[in-house]
């Protein structure tokens, strides 16, 4: 948050995602990718409620994986905006 303004108030999302086991895979080792590295990533908010086209930053510190029923699985994941500058 270093330089950022005080009154910056990030946006938080809780997700769920239901897909095939073979997409949870992909979806996990996205976020596995991110927070090994502390990289955020690109989010295009018209995804998200009461949001117009454009993109935010997010990352994604926690997400839990269940697999539920055969070849099904569960994503929960919590998305935190984040502020950087543009490049």
């Amino acid at each position: 948050l270093f330089g950022l303004a005080q009154h910056q108030n990030p946006k938080v999302f809780n997700f769920t995602f239901n897909v095939s086991e073979t997409d949870a895979d992909t979806i996990e080792t996205f976020l596995d990718a991110r927070a090994n590295d502390s990289a955020s990533f690109d989010f295009p908010n018209n995804h998200l409620p009461g949001e117009t086209a454009s993109n935010f930053k997010f990352v994604c510190e926690n997400w839990n994986k269940s697999i539920p029923y055969n070849n099904r699985a569960t994503i929960k994941a919590t998305f935190r905006q984040v502020f950087e500058p543009a490049t």
